[in-house]
């Protein structure tokens, strides 16, 4: 533990300093999910021993998936501003950035000369810059996939024409790059597959300007709006059909809100357009239920989209109601789980023992009633005059199921705890000689009782009844050995 650190009241209004040059170099050309990770962990960086400095914590608060994490912050790497030093479990080193910004590298005397000569021949109308030629040399040398492998340099020059004659003579090469960057992401780094895909895109194209029409867009429609249709339809599974339909329902939106309303549909499961008016005609019911789980463990959101989204959607798609879902909420709060996370784990575990309907719900509540009825009812023959809590769930539980003893047993053994000093801890040491010697009956463990009471010299203890002896050292070695056979 660090000697001096801040609080976290200090660390919420201080700031997180940005060197100008991410800025002016980088963020350009650079995917802004890319950047909102950069971003987020150098926050960390001068977070250090937050709750949200585990990689479950990165993800879950920018709601994106582990393999995107990962990517990024190759990409990062290539670009020198990071250092991955571990990648299970993922460590991650922020570097100056000032430190990288280097000159321009030095490559083999004619490595690029014929790459030069090939992409310059696809700009007719003006020179290539040094710079411009850099960069692509850098993504051609810096980049690669986890296995290994690099995108060729037919495969970018490909890339580059495409762009071109989609965009224009004057398209800027930091778009290119992103374009590049992305699919080289995909696994597409070589001419045959930069042309199966390229060729994938243009069969889209009229069916991408169907959804534009149904927006009400005006524009016309590029290799941007391409790739967006490649993952509606090839990654997240839409019908061609269903995305024409669900964009005149939002109708007057453009293609980049769109794309993200389409992503929550996903992550929502929401594929047709049938489930998604009902789901739309139904928002305004789930931020309700969502603010009254809220209310019910004690918590505050303004913003409840994430929250539906993660929890509640999910949750009502196990086949929980709202109403059992309120009655879980409330029941969260007096077990102490008082954070949606908590409540989530609790849901998954009723789940997984077949309790969703609110029926079953109130019969596993009446169990759990009965059965602390039945350990104040212990308590109070130990001597005890308090509520029950979980660790007393947890031993009675274990007496009476995984042991098999009977409750009239437990009683018996907890009227002859009464009078001692920790009689909770007693009573475990009787029925743990009684389960060992297969006592499971009143009679029986009177019997134990009365013989253990007139064999034993110290009366005082009647679940320990050890004779006394002097040990050598020769045994407590043999006694420690054994233990290591022991099966647990």
């Amino acid at each position: 533990m660090s000697f001096c650190k801040f609080s976290s009241e200090y660390i919420s209004k201080s700031y997180t300093t940005i060197d100008n040059l991410f800025f002016t170099r980088y963020l350009p050309s650079t995917p802004p999910e890319l950047c909102t990770i950069y971003l987020y962990g150098l926050y960390l960086c001068n977070n250090d021993g937050s709750d949200y400095q585990s990689f479950d914590s990165f993800v879950d608060t920018l709601g994106i998936s582990k393999d995107e994490v990962v990517h990024a912050f190759e990409y990062w790497q290539e670009q020198g501003l990071i250092k991955i030093t571990s990648i299970d479990p993922l460590e991650i080193t922020y570097l100056p950035i000032k430190e990288i910004n280097r000159a321009t590298r030095k490559y083999a005397v004619g490595k690029y000369d014929d790459f030069t000569k090939a992409i310059q021949s696809i700009y007719t109308d003006r020179m290539l810059s040094p710079n411009e030629l850099e960069e692509y040399f850098t993504l051609l040398e810096g980049f690669s996939l986890p296995d290994g492998r690099k995108i060729s340099q037919d495969a970018l020059l490909a890339i580059v024409k495409y762009c071109v004659d989609n965009k224009g003579q004057q398209i800027n090469y930091k778009y290119i790059l992103t374009v590049a960057r992305s699919w080289a992401r995909d696994g597409i780094i070589s001419l045959e597959s930069v042309d199966e895909h390229i060729k994938q895109l243009s069969q889209t194209s009229e069916d991408m300007a169907n959804v534009a029409r149904a927006l009400g867009a005006k524009r016309s429609t590029g290799v941007n709006e391409q790739q967006m249709y490649v993952k509606w339809t090839n990654d997240l599974g839409y019908q061609p059909s269903e995305l024409v339909e669900i964009a005149k329902f939002h109708k007057g939106k453009s293609l980049e809100v769109f794309d993200n309303i389409i992503q929550n549909y996903y992550k929502l499961h929401l594929f047709t357009l049938k489930e998604i008016k009902s789901y739309e005609d139904n928002k305004q019911n789930l931020y309700n239920l969502a603010r009254l789980v809220n209310k019910n463990i004690g918590v505050y959101y303004e913003q409840l989209e994430s929250e539906v989204q993660t929890y509640i959607m999910p949750w009502l798609n196990l086949g929980f109601s709202p109403d059992c879902l309120n009655d879980i909420s409330r029941q969260c709060f007096k077990k102490g789980f008082r954070t949606l996370r908590a409540m989530d784990e609790f849901v998954q575990k009723l789940y997984s023992t077949g309790i969703v309907t609110q029926e079953a719900f109130n019969q596993y509540l009446q169990r759990n009633e009965a059965m602390d009825k039945e350990i104040l009812e212990m308590l109070d023959k130990c001597g005890l005059k308090r509520r029950v809590n979980n660790q007393d769930r947890d031993m009675y539980k274990r007496w009476l199921i995984a042991w098999n003893m009977p409750k009239d047993v437990i009683l018996y053994g907890a009227k002859l705890s009464v009078d001692k000093t920790a009689p909770l801890m007693y009573l475990g040491k009787i029925l743990a000689i009684w389960h060992e010697k297969g006592i499971n009956t009143v009679e029986k463990a009177k019997k134990q009782n009365e013989v253990s009471t007139s064999s034993s010299k110290s009366k005082s203890d009647v679940a320990t009844n050890l004779q006394q002896r002097d040990y050598t050292q020769s045994d407590w070695d043999n006694l420690f050995d054994n233990i290591k056979e022991i099966e647990i």
